[in-house]
């Protein structure tokens, strides 16, 4: 522990040294330990947000961005957050990234000493978005690009779009009699029944490819997210990849024209609850919220022809597909990738951050924290259902973290 002084007073400096190895013991001892107190918190998260968004603020505590080694490139130089004893970082946005934004809470909180504090608030994708172009948060969690309409809005300044984590659309259901099992399903499949042109359980297309589930002769219930959300951007971008005329009825985008007798809920904490309780539904929401209230999962049908649960490394696999596309756009729409082992559901979720911090304190503290997710952060992937990022998305997400700034300084100079 260093003792340092700069213009503003003395403060203390923590180092830790990420090859070093006694942080690489203790590391793992925090994983295990604090993971399960994240899963914890995220059921009951997602129990009481059932018909209103899930709201889960969570105070974290840090004072410097250390030592970090990522496939592309080894950090030497620690990171010193300055200022007051506190400096509260206000975010919200994606609920489909919430389980792991617990878990990342948790490990950053236990691996730092006391200045910062974040508070984040999953109300969906589209809320997101528009809070951080509202500069009520200091970043923004979203599962879907800014639509370039919207950048429009930002004035003298850039938003710089980060992919933080890969996770997979679920498509999970309540159907009475079938012992959960794991159906066989298709894309078209899947837009026939959310354009209702599909209506029952035991319809020909549905039982020809699950000849030995007894499906029921009852309507399905399909269900919808009732806000703006990043996961309906991918599953209807995945939708609209297979059928044609998907854009045109119902559309592609956080919020789109869904059939009004549909039943809704907002929130993935909402859509789960909502499908649990309504037998014969069906419904989309991340793997996570899925598996954790136990009702069972779609295998879905790739463009390989296999079908595919959405496992972290089936969704790995979805990316990796993608990496050239991928290394000019790092928003490029990753769903019905190629590969035999690819799940066809797959999507980023995203930082929204602007380059030019109006805070010094508060830039820095979110510059720190979004260095330590990509780095560190993403070995707590896999247990929540998410993969970890690709080495060559690291590689990218170091030049958009270097570039927030204050005053023309980055907080986190590119190395040579």
């Amino acid at each position: 522990m260093d003792c340092v002084t700069s213009g503003a007073g003395i403060y203390l400096s923590i180092r830790f040294y990420g090859n070093a190895p006694w942080w690489s013991a203790r590391r793992r001892a925090i994983s295990s330990r604090y993971l399960a107190i994240a899963a914890v918190i995220v059921i009951l998260l997602a129990g009481v947000g059932a018909y209103g968004f899930v709201e889960s603020r969570h105070t974290t505590t840090t004072t410097t961005q250390s030592t970090t080694q990522s496939s592309s490139s080894s950090i030497d130089d620690p990171y010193i957050l300055s200022g007051p004893s506190q400096i509260t970082v206000t975010a919200g946005g994606s609920s489909f990234v919430n389980p792991i934004m617990q878990a990342w809470y948790l490990e950053y909180s236990d691996i730092t000493n006391g200045i910062f504090q974040l508070s984040y608030t999953a109300i969906g994708s589209g809320a997101g978005i528009t809070n951080i172009l509202d500069n009520n948060f200091e970043f923004a969690g979203s599962d879907a690009p800014v639509p370039a309409s919207e950048l429009a809005t930002v004035k003298n300044n850039t938003l710089l779009e980060i992919p933080e984590a890969l996770g997979g659309v679920a498509i999970f259901y309540n159907v009475p009699g079938i012992d959960n099992a794991s159906l066989d399903l298709t894309g078209s499949i899947l837009a026939g029944i959310w354009n209702e042109s599909i209506t029952m359980w035991n319809a020909p297309q549905i039982q020809a490819l699950n000849p030995n589930v007894p499906l029921p002769d009852h309507a399905i219930i399909p269900t919808h997210r009732s806000d703006g959300s990043g996961t309906t951007f991918a599953f209807t971008s995945y939708l609209n990849e297979i059928d044609p005329a998907w854009n045109a009825t119902v559309g592609v985008g956080t919020i789109v024209n869904w059939p009004t007798n549909e039943p809704a809920a907002s929130g993935s904490g909402g859509i789960a609850l909502l499908v649990s309780q309504t037998p014969y539904s069906i419904g989309y929401v991340d793997t996570y919220y899925a598996s954790n209230n136990q009702i069972p999962i779609a295998a879905i049908q790739n463009s390989a022809g296999d079908f595919v649960l959405p496992t972290s490394s089936a969704i790995e696999s979805a990316a990796t597909s993608f990496l050239p596309q991928l290394q000019s756009n790092p928003t490029f729409t990753i769903v019905n990738a190629q590969g035999a082992s690819s799940y066809p559901i797959s999507t980023f979720t995203y930082f929204l951050v602007y380059k030019t911090q109006t805070s010094q304190m508060q830039g820095e503290a979110t510059a720190y924290f979004l260095w330590y997710i990509v780095h560190w952060g993403q070995s707590l992937s896999p247990t929540l259902g998410y993969a970890p990022l690709p080495s060559s998305i690291v590689t990218i997400d170091e030049g958009l973290i270097q570039q927030i700034s204050y005053n023309g300084q980055p907080y986190i100079a590119p190395t040579s």
